[in-house]
């Protein structure tokens, strides 16, 4: 027998292949940084993204969950913000409603920044923290490098999407905890 077998709980997310064991996503060892719903979210909209690009093309994007006011310091805009002056229910990415806009703006380069309580603060952003001592896998681009930098120097969570393959990475404390091929569904 092959194939996956994916089992969504309040805690967790598994992955299990049966070819090749288990995945476990324990969205709790992300609690102290980023509650478990913003983090599910987050990750929701990635997978989204990876799998099913947008407008027929594969796309790459990145965001970064928490401590807004220290990530928009190590950063800088590279367009104007889509989402400055916007009313919080625009903002909410727990808002299901909003997923098709963030997904649009994922077309952006640059980054999202979204606070702790799951508000975006930002789209399209620039990271400006150097990246130098990132020891990351060959290949990974400047996303990848930008979110693996901030998460070492701040308290945050950084989720990627590459744009070719459309896999989704979960970096923490400057390292990538989690990959994950886009095709699972959460």
């Amino acid at each position: 027998t092959t194939g996956k077998v994916v089992a969504l709980f309040n805690h967790a997310i598994v992955v299990y292949d049966i070819e090749e064991g288990a995945n476990f996503i324990n969205l709790r060892e992300y609690e102290d940084i980023v509650p478990r719903d913003v983090l599910h979210e987050v990750l929701s909209i990635a997978l989204e993204i990876g799998r099913e690009g947008r407008e027929g093309r594969h796309i790459g994007t990145a965001f970064i969950i928490g401590c807004e006011e220290e990530v928009l310091k190590r950063s800088h805009q590279a367009v104007i913000n889509p989402y400055h002056g916007q009313p919080d229910d625009v903002r909410n990415i727990l808002d299901h409603s909003n997923r098709e806009s963030v997904k649009e703006f994922s077309q952006l380069d640059g980054i999202f920044i979204i606070s702790n309580e799951g508000r975006i603060v930002a789209a399209g952003r620039y990271v400006d923290t150097s990246s130098r001592s990132i020891q990351i896998e060959s290949g990974l681009g400047g996303r990848h490098r930008a979110a693996a930098a901030v998460t070492q120097d701040l308290p945050v969570v950084g989720i990627t999407v590459s744009e070719s393959g459309g896999i989704v990475r979960i970096f923490r404390d400057g390292v990538c905890k989690i990959t994950i091929g886009s095709e699972v569904n959460i």
